[in-house]
């Protein structure tokens, strides 16, 4: 459990890094400005992708004010140990986190001062920092003499982290059609994780959840945790891609390259190539590179994407999981 007695302010530099989980959080909230509310929760929802609860609080002119506080996903606050106990409806409670930026009375929140005066610190995520802190990585290291890449990994960081927490992609050379129709795109009304809809690639691999490769036979399985998604890896010659039917998924076809695993992926049926409304036509393409650092407890990954109706030339990128012993998939089970 992660129960901090530290000033609710210098919680919110736990907020960086948690803009791609689900849908863009930076597209909903301010990315600099922290509010800090105090009130009492009068509803709890304990569900997936983001955890919710209105919180009554009394302004500076004596009315009451309802607000409403989302924080990272069951699956990710369990991890650090936050449990449903610790919030109940009827508590008094103080939030710190980021205020809506559309002008909503709405947080997201960083840190919460429960009843007893601790602090329960809502990290969205169970990366590499929280990993060390747990002793998990230093454990990983010595026992990984032989260690492949068929386990489950922690998100490090997800390629979307790299832009200094502003929605990702912002700096890539998109077309102007594509800056065009990003502008239409309404997050309120839009985004399909509002309705519980899984993200098709390539979004769906810059998430903060865990990942988990195993082999089925010749070919390669890679489960998602978030959206409890599964991608098959095509290992052998088979079918053609291009006689393949297009899914949000798209269709993969493997092969190794000495230690790196690279995966290409056609037939690509999703509209969005991010979460903030950036577009993607069918003839989006894209080849991923996996492979283990030296001492094998980092899987590094890099994600090159062609789409001439996005892009004016061909987008890398780039992120890395790490590896804690004993962790495994858990359920996502969205819920609206």
């Amino acid at each position: 459990m992660i129960r901090l007695s530290i000033t609710l302010t210098v919680l919110l530099s736990f907020m960086s890094g948690a803009a791609h989980a689900h849908h863009s959080v930076s597209t909903f909230y301010e990315v600099e400005a922290s509010s800090e509310i105090s009130g009492t929760i009068t509803n709890l929802r304990w569900i997936n992708p983001h955890i919710r609860f209105t919180l009554e609080s009394v302004n500076e002119n004596n009315a009451i004010e309802t607000w409403t506080v989302e924080a990272g996903s069951v699956n990710s606050l369990e991890r650090n140990g936050i449990q449903r106990s610790q919030l109940d409806v009827g508590s008094e409670v103080t939030v710190v986190g980021r205020p809506s930026r559309l002008g909503q009375p709405a947080l997201y929140a960083a840190a919460i001062r429960i009843p007893d005066g601790e602090t329960v610190v809502l990290q969205g995520s169970f990366g590499e920092q929280q990993a060390a802190a747990a002793g998990l990585l230093a454990a990983s290291a010595v026992a990984s003499e032989n260690a492949s890449i068929y386990r489950v990994w922690l998100r490090g960081r997800a390629y979307g982290d790299s832009v200094n927490d502003l929605p990702y992609g912002f700096d890539l050379p998109y077309t102007a059609s594509a800056v065009a129709a990003r502008v239409n795109y309404d997050p309120l009304t839009d985004d399909t994780a509002l309705e519980c809809i899984p993200q098709g690639m390539p979004g769906i691999m810059d998430n903060p959840f865990p990942i988990e490769f195993s082999e089925d036979g010749d070919d390669i399985v890679l489960r998602l945790e978030e959206w409890d998604t599964v991608r098959s890896i095509h290992m052998t010659a088979g079918a053609d891609p291009a006689s393949q039917p297009a899914t949000p998924l798209g269709y993969s076809v493997g092969r190794w390259e000495g230690e790196t695993l690279v995966v290409e992926t056609t037939r690509i049926d999703w509209p969005f190539f991010d979460d903030v409304g950036t577009p993607q036509s069918s003839e989006v393409e894209t080849e991923e590179r996996f492979w283990l650092s030296d001492d094998r407890t980092r899987l590094n990954y890099t994600i090159k994407v062609t789409d001439a109706v996005t892009f004016l030339e061909p987008v890398t990128l780039e992120g890395y999981w790490v590896w804690a012993p004993g962790q495994e998939i858990k359920p996502f089970n969205c819920a609206l």
